[in-house]
């Protein structure tokens, strides 16, 4: 079950769920899109139900609230001092799933975080503004998902995303919206097969 942590910073304390598998070394950090809070694709379902799913196989997960929600810049520094809280912490692998606008703040991390440390990253319906330092995330695993039916953000961004991005990586394009409704297993299978091949 999911414990609710606070992580402090220099610039204030972030809220964070934390599903923790005890003598774990490997974690996924989960952000959300613009709009912050804990909202996640599938109607809120998809993270909570990811994070268990993880733990089962012995990964520990985090789902992260941004402080301000839609500052790239902001949430940039959120993910990083998350990924810093966890090495800390005594994670060896860290992984990072994120939504919409949260593929970006994955895309920030993964490229800006000490190098070796996030090993593999998800993106769903990524947005491209603020995704370049993907080109930097050298032994990183990347996985992009992106719905044909999304009339928010155009699958164009992940394939974008995923030119930019260095091997190894792959693009998952399913037949859905920007929500994941009717694909969220499907992706959540996915998701849980390529962290449990690089965190395990």
């Amino acid at each position: 079950m999911a414990e609710k942590i606070i992580i402090p910073t220099s610039k204030g304390a972030m809220d964070a769920l934390y599903y923790k598998v005890q003598a774990s070394t490997s974690a996924v950090v989960f952000v959300g899109g613009a709009g912050g809070g804990w909202n996640s694709p599938n109607q809120a379902r998809m993270y909570p139900s990811m994070c268990i799913k993880l733990n089962q196989i012995g990964i520990s997960a985090l789902h992260l609230k941004y402080r301000y929600g839609g500052d790239l810049e902001e949430s940039t520094f959120d993910i990083l001092e998350t990924l810093k809280y966890l090495k800390i912490n005594g994670i060896e692998k860290a992984g990072i799933i994120g939504w919409s606008f949260g593929g970006a703040i994955v895309c920030q991390g993964a490229g800006k975080a000490q190098e070796g440390f996030v090993k593999a990253i998800a993106t769903l319906a990524t947005q491209s503004a603020g995704i370049d330092p993907i080109r930097n995330a050298k032994g990183c695993a990347s996985l992009f998902i992106h719905g044909t039916e999304d009339t928010c953000l155009p699958t164009r961004c992940s394939e974008y995303t995923y030119k930019l991005a260095p091997d190894p990586k792959k693009l998952m394009i399913v037949s859905d919206h920007h929500g994941f409704f009717s694909t969220a297993r499907e992706c959540e299978n996915a998701m849980i097969e390529w962290f449990s091949k690089y965190l395990l």
